[in-house]
């Protein structure tokens, strides 16, 4: 489950939270490039998001009346997310009626700012009005609202003609630390979008699976949080490792690496031996041997 919060959940307790959800997508403001306009809880939640590894992307809530404005309105998210790691996407928020004949063509210049600076950029709406007015949009994810009964437990999917990766099935959810009443809470249907990152600065998944055999990336737990954290996609790249692992060296030969100079010494080479799933006691037993 994926949470989106704002100002209006107040002050969250996100170590609480933590153990009840997969990530969060915070407001970080509304309208036109203006500080007045910026979530006055942006900051602490993303911060803490940072802090506790949870991954995160933020949404802006679109008042624009034009593709000028909604120009603006992409610089104010990129003022607001330099110096933080996106795992999530950035999102555009259309929601307003008065502003539906506009807001196809204000999604194009707002995702057209935002994919200038590196990024991909979702959509966020409700099933009937991007059915009625945004089908022509061409969003690199697409997160819909459909809360059906909206008691907090999903029902039917929305109904759009295509594919989508979040659905926002209640706004009446509950997770422990946040205190207001009434959640929005989304189902993940495409976990591809924990991959949120710059594209000038990813590194592909195979790169970052022979980083994680040389034991740059931890293990277990840990591991995964800082792979998710980071944006990248933990299952495909746990895939790759698995792959590169099958057709694993004999300890006897490992050996006469290590003794070689190929895994380094003390705690490194015994964090990076575990990474690639050989026995540090068995592989020094074998060196200790060829050095008797």
């Amino acid at each position: 489950m994926i949470i989106d919060v704002s100002v209006h959940n107040g002050v969250i307790d996100w170590e609480k939270v933590k153990p009840y959800i997969e990530g969060a997508i915070i407001r970080c403001g509304y309208g036109s490039d203006k500080t007045n306009q910026d979530d006055k809880q942006w900051k602490r939640n993303a911060d803490e998001c940072t802090r506790l590894g949870i991954p995160f992307g933020p949404y802006l809530y679109s008042y624009a009346g034009s593709e000028e404005m909604a120009q603006s309105e992409a610089q104010h998210v990129l003022r607001l997310i330099q110096g933080y790691e996106l795992a999530l996407p950035i999102f555009f928020d259309a929601e307003e009626s008065n502003l539906a004949k506009v807001s196809a063509a204000n999604f194009a210049a707002f995702a057209a700012v935002i994919k200038a600076a590196g990024h991909r950029c979702g959509l966020y709406t409700g099933e009937y009005f991007f059915n009625a007015h945004m089908k022509e949009t061409a969003p690199d994810w697409l997160w819909i609202a459909k809360y059906g009964t909206n008691t907090g437990v999903p029902g039917s999917q929305p109904k759009i003609g295509r594919s989508f990766d979040l659905w926002q099935y209640t706004s009446q959810g509950s997770v422990s630390g946040v205190t207001s009443s009434g959640l929005d809470c989304s189902q993940v249907i495409n976990a591809e979008i924990f991959t949120e990152r710059k594209q000038t600065d990813a590194k592909s998944n195979k790169e970052i699976a022979k980083e994680v055999l040389a034991g740059k990336w931890g293990n277990g737990d840990d591991r995964k949080a800082r792979l998710t954290a980071a944006g990248y996609n933990y299952k495909a790249i746990q895939d790759i490792v698995n792959k590169l692992c099958t057709n694993k060296k004999s300890n006897e030969e490992i050996a006469k690496e290590v003794l070689a100079g190929k895994w380094g010494n003390g705690r490194d080479r015994v964090n990076r031996l575990k990474a690639s799933r050989y026995d540090p006691e068995a592989v020094q037993d074998i060196v200790n041997k060829l050095c008797g």
